[in-house]
């Protein structure tokens, strides 16, 4: 009877692996899926815009491009909880849209940073337009922290509260770092305009660590997917979004690294 039951253990935990092999691999192609759809909407676009129109077009472009990618990445928020209710999920969706609104206002700003920066006078000229955004991220990530540990107070059910916090912070900051996105714009412009052969290997170093990182950063995101609550269906698709988010400060350390190199 003993044996009868440790085989039947066996073979439902080896179905469970089988079960969770296949699904890693399913979700493993898809997150690399939506991360490359994204990447090449978001590079080929902006790039077009950069060097075939003003820099008009290109501030219009950053903004509605970012702003739909904070929408989804909202709608589709990767940390759900799957129990919450009444008070604790008013509390989680008040976290959500504070995110959002971090992350408009990090757009925003940029954007308005970025119409200064294409401008011809401007290129080549000091960095007074590129390093405000840096001091406006710290300021928002500040107080996406405080409002954090504000709303994990105002939770009734405060189980997993470190696990809980750190997860609301770290989409917060997703959707603030999104906002360095329009940098990439800038950068564009900058390998286009003031691109000199004695700079090759210095932009070759560069792209390669824009590689690397964005690999990096998408690597990570295909196990991130492990922590998803299995009865939250598009919480893999916010998960595929948080290395494109953060790709945003990717582009605008590029940025800051281009612009002393070049100028």
């Amino acid at each position: 009877m003993v044996d009868d039951k440790m085989q039947i253990s066996e073979q439902s935990k080896a179905s469970a692996a089988s079960l969770w092999s296949r699904i890693a691999k399913a979700l493993t192609g898809k997150v690399a899926g939506v991360q490359l759809a994204f990447y090449f909407v978001m590079l080929l676009g902006t790039s077009a815009c950069t060097l075939l129109s003003s820099g008009s077009v290109a501030v219009i472009w950053s903004l509605v491009a970012g702003l739909a990618m904070l929408v989804v990445f909202i709608l589709l928020w990767p940390f759900k909880t799957s129990n919450a209710e009444g008070a604790d999920l008013a509390v989680e969706w008040t976290g959500r849209i504070v995110a959002g609104i971090a992350g408009v206002l990090s757009l925003v700003f940029s954007a308005v940073q970025l119409r200064s920066l294409l401008a011809p006078a401007v290129i080549g000229g000091r960095a007074r337009y590129l390093l405000p955004w840096a001091a406006a991220f710290a300021i928002l990530v500040t107080v996406l922290v405080i409002i954090g540990f504000a709303l994990q107070m105002a939770r009734r059910k405060r189980t997993h509260l470190i696990r809980s916090l750190s997860e609301s912070i770290f989409g917060a900051v997703a959707c603030t770092a999104a906002g360095g996105w329009p940098f990439f714009a800038f950068l564009t412009r900058m390998v286009a305009d003031g691109y000199q052969s004695r700079f090759a290997m210095a932009l070759v170093m560069v792209t390669i660590l824009a590689l690397v990182m964005l690999t990096a950063i998408g690597v990570a995101a295909t196990l991130w997917w492990r922590d998803i609550r299995a009865d939250e269906p598009g919480s893999w698709f916010g998960v595929a979004m948080l290395p494109v988010m953060f790709a945003g400060m990717v582009f605008y350390l590029l940025s800051i690294c281009v612009f002393y190199l070049l100028f």
